[in-house]
């Protein structure tokens, strides 16, 4: 079977299962006609098999929107970049309020990620810095303000300098900053 037959088949296969639940909006999409579309559904499996093989007639071909594919794209990389974030966050100790404030998620979602990464339920009321650990994490914070990174990359950052969890140094920087943290992670 090539690949043109192949993909005729998913797709005469995908198009008979949605007529089937009613969908005909779909096959309509793929440019079929209503008497198409119920031939297709009146067809047995191993005829629409034996329809794919006949692919030299070439009645399909399959066209990307260029424009749209990249803006797929761009979004399926920000939600794989959100995602790693999320999971390096909460692997640095990020609390419940730290991944509610950057990223909308609920306490069920945080569970639902600290299951999948196997760690521990919340510490509790997280340990407060000393005043030395509390001015390294000032001057870190400080450091990265000329960078184009956001404020989990710079939690981020002040942890894996100071190993301190970032549940802690959340306060802090709340209490720094507290009216420009919202929404910007």
């Amino acid at each position: 079977m090539n690949y043109q037959t192949e993909f005729a088949l998913h797709t005469l296969m995908y198009v008979s299962r949605m007529a089937a639940e009613g969908d005909f909006d779909t096959p309509h999409q793929l440019g079929l006609r209503n008497d198409q579309i119920e031939k297709i559904l009146a067809l047995s499996t191993q005829e629409i098999h034996e329809m794919a093989m006949t692919t030299k007639a070439r009645y399909m071909r399959i066209l990307f929107d260029a424009d749209a594919l990249d803006t797929a794209m761009m979004v399926c990389g920000r939600r794989i970049r959100q995602r790693e974030l999320i999971i390096q966050l909460l692997t640095a100790g990020a609390s419940l309020p730290v991944m509610r404030t950057l990223f909308g998620l609920t306490s069920a979602d945080t569970a639902s990620y600290r299951k999948y990464l196997n760690l521990p339920k919340a510490d509790g009321r997280p340990f407060i810095p000393s005043e030395a650990e509390q001015v390294k994490i000032w001057e870190l914070w400080k450091a990265t303000d000329q960078e184009p990174i956001g404020i989990a990359e710079r939690l981020l950052h002040v942890h894996r300098e100071t190993q301190i969890k970032i549940s802690a140094i959340w306060p802090l920087i709340q209490t720094w900053f507290a009216s420009d943290l919202d929404g910007r992670c």
